[in-house]
């Protein structure tokens, strides 16, 4: 359990890395996978492992790298913006499995 002046920290570091991924995936002309890959790696995945991650997998990703419900709400919302932009349906099925995970 991280104590108080941890878990700001920690909010701050993660709030920080989806701000930076929400300008990525909302702003068209900013798309650039590279530097998704960098705020990707700060979260200890890849682009790689963010398609080939199973949901299950995905939601005990973000568990263990301390996301709250409304960082893995904000994750989930970029998710559905990813599949749209690459034409992945499995991106928009984990995204669906992550918000039913944030609600059960």
């Amino acid at each position: 359990m991280l104590n108080k002046g941890m878990r700001s920290e920690e909010d701050q570091r993660i709030n920080s890395i989806l701000q930076k991924l929400m300008t990525l995936v909302f702003l068209p002309e900013n798309w650039n996978e590279l530097e998704l890959q960098v705020e990707l790696n700060k979260m200890g995945m890849s682009v790689e492992d963010l398609r080939n991650f199973d949901s299950n997998t995905l939601n005990q990703h973000l568990v263990k790298f301390n996301f709250d419900w409304n960082h893995m709400e904000q994750f989930a919302d970029a998710l559905v913006v990813w599949s749209k932009r690459e034409g992945h349906s499995d991106l928009k099925e984990k995204a669906k499995e992550l918000y039913q995970f944030i609600q059960t």
